[in-house]
Order: C-alpha cells, then sequence, then structure tokens
C-alpha cells in the first residue's frame, strides 16, 4: 500500500499528480490535506511515554497515522520555501513521531528510534525551486528514520517561476 499526502494548496499541478500516482501501481491511496484540520506537533511526547502509538492531539491527522501503519510507502507532495518543504510538509512529516517507539538503537551507522510499525518508505515531489540535493539526503534520512529505505525526490515539471 502507498500513501500519498498531498499538501498543496492549489490545483494547479492535479494532472502531472495524477500521472506521477497512476505509474506508483495498484494500491495508492490520495489524501489532499489541504481541507483537513492537522495541528502542529507540540513535542509533548505523549505518543511515546503516556499512550505508545497514539497522539495526543485529536484532529484528522488521526485518520492518516492509521493508514500510515500499514502501508510500504508514503509520497509526501509539499511546496517549497527557502530551498525546503513548506510549513505544510513539515507539519504532516512531525506528527509521524507515533509511529516510532521511544527505544534507540543503532542503524545505518546512526541513532535512530526503533520502530513501531512495518519499515515505511518515504518520497517526496516537490513544487517550486527546491535544492535537491538537500531534499534527497532529507528522504534518505526519514526513511531510514522510519526503517525504510528512500524513494527519492522529484520535481514537478510544470511549476510556475516564483512559484
Amino acid at each position: 500500500m502507498t500513501i500519498v499526502l498531498n499538501t498543496l494548496e492549489t490545483n494547479d499541478h492535479d494532472d502531472e499528480i495524477a500521472t506521477l500516482v497512476s505509474n506508483m501501481g495498484n494500491e495508492v491511496e490520495m489524501i489532499k490535506t489541504s481541507g483537513m484540520n492537522i495541528s502542529h506537533c507540540m513535542g509533548c511526547n505523549h505518543c511515546f511515554l503516556k499512550t505508545p502509538g497514539v497522539c495526543a492531539i485529536k484532529d484528522d491527522y488521526e485518520q492518516i497515522l492509521r493508514k500510515l501503519a500499514g502501508a510500504q510507502n508514503l509520497w509526501l507532495i509539499s511546496d517549497t520555501r527557502f530551498g525546503f518543504i513548506d510549513y505544510r510538509g513539515k507539519r504532516v512529516m512531525d506528527r509521524i513521531l507515533p509511529m516510532l517507539n521511544m527505544n534507540i538503537e543503532f542503524r545505518n551507522g546512526r541513532m535512530r528510534h526503533s520502530i513501531r510499525y512495518a519499515p515505511l518508505n518515504v518520497g517526496l515531489i516537490y513544487k517550486g525551486h527546491g535544492v535537491q540535493d538537500m531534499l534527497e539526503e532529507w528522504c534518505e534520512r526519514t526513511s531510514d528514520n522510519l526503517g525504510g529505505h528512500s524513494l527519492g525526490a522529484t520535481a514537478l515539471m510544470g511549476r510556475k517561476e516564483g512559484a
């Protein structure tokens, strides 16, 4: 199962995104987050300490977490600011913490939280002027944190100048 989290505010790239998503296989679920109520992570650590695997914030992200727990791949579609994913993409990814355990282990020479569910591979489709090398490294590190491998970072080709 592949989950695609589309955090873009506009529908400018829907055709291009549909083409990219259609190449991802049979079991793909697209979730458009722009109309959802998703709060920022507060860093309270309830998902580690008090309610393991369950975020203390009760909003629309709960349904996303349930789907991610059974997914193999996660593609984030995000706009960029200052060469990196924008606040919408960052907010969605920061809330993924309940997928991990509090316990620490060494993986690939780095200390990482142990994963609570199956490994999750992460990729990025971005709009705007992203710094490709930095976004590729972000995919690698995020995937490593979630026990998976990077699916890479891909720019939307139909992007508009100044976007």
